[in-house]
């Protein structure tokens, strides 16, 4: 009888709480720490029995509200407040993801589901790292890549000032290079998930150029030199030559010689005529002589 009486009781409360089934409450909780399960408006809460119970509809905590009793089957792991009746998970752990319900029992023997929390257990995420990397067959030559080795479904960020935001949800992200300005400015990459974060934060960036662009740098390089350098050879070449032009146009020279018995000193002004335009004299107008002389040196002691 009391079987048949029971069977009747779980059906009626299927029936009531199939249409008042609300969703649940997302929680999540960082692995290794505790989490409370709270329960709202508990001081209007009419029940003859409470209980928090496990997916699999495993009872977890029961209290009988007439006799103030607790039955709590796992003390270590969970710990009931009789006042709020929230409940405490110590140490979290993977497998305590799931549904947790709280649920009531009225003197007429109703359940009536209070709240439903779908608990995730996060591991945290580490501190990232930011390498250079490189590609030559792809889009991006040079590119900065932030790596999250440990944690539960992380989301990685890129931060910045004159970049978009970035966000992969995964353990990398990779940011091309060519796309922002190479200056010394913070670039910070940002880890996190539901329950932690983490950053690192580049200040100063250094552009790594592709070999294409390195060769042509150094293209520009020799060939900028070789210009400045045949400048330099064509101006001095140039001022040599304007000088010894200068030294040849000295046309009017002065000399002293002694002529005569009484060795009478005279100056002389001649012209130094280069050779090729000694062939044939400068032709000039009828009313002026023009006396061709050769002066030699001739030293006093020869003068008779």
């Amino acid at each position: 009888m009391s079987s048949m009486r029971d069977l009747v009781l779980i059906l009626l409360l299927c029936c009531l709480t199939s249409g008042s089934e609300s969703n649940p409450v997302d929680r999540y909780g960082l692995y290794g720490e505790s989490l409370r399960l709270d329960v709202e408006e508990y001081d209007n809460l009419t029940f003859k029995r409470f209980l928090w119970v496990y997916a699999d509809k495993k009872h977890l905590v029961e209290y009988i509200r007439a006799f103030e009793k607790v039955d709590n089957y796992r003390q270590k792991k969970f710990e009931f407040d009789q006042k709020n009746f929230s409940l405490l998970i110590r140490n979290l752990a993977n497998t305590d993801s799931g549904l947790y319900e709280a649920e009531t029992v009225d003197y007429d023997g109703n359940m009536i589901r209070v709240i439903t929390y779908n608990l995730t257990v996060q591991a945290p995420v580490s501190k990232p790292i930011i390498t250079n990397v490189s590609d030559p067959e792809g889009e991006c030559n040079s590119a900065l890549e932030c790596t999250v080795e440990n944690g539960t479904e992380p989301s990685v960020t890129w931060l910045g000032k004159g970049i978009n935001i970035t966000v992969t949800h995964g353990s990398a992200n990779e940011i091309c290079l060519d796309n922002i300005t190479c200056n010394s400015w913070p670039l910070t990459c940002y880890a996190e998930n539901k329950v932690s974060n983490s950053s690192e934060t580049i200040e100063t960036l250094q552009c790594e150029h592709s070999p294409d662009s390195a060769l042509q740098s150094n293209l520009w390089l020799i060939l900028s030199v070789t210009i400045i350098s045949a400048i330099i050879t064509i101006a001095g070449v140039f001022w040599l030559n304007s000088r010894n032009a200068k030294k040849e146009d000295d046309l009017v020279n002065m000399t002293d010689a002694s002529v005569g018995v009484n060795r009478q000193s005279i100056a002389t002004e001649y012209d130094v005529v280069r050779a090729e335009r000694m062939i044939q004299p400068t032709v000039l107008p009828s009313e002026i002589t023009t006396i061709y002389a050769t002066v030699h040196k001739t030293s006093i002691k020869n003068i008779c």
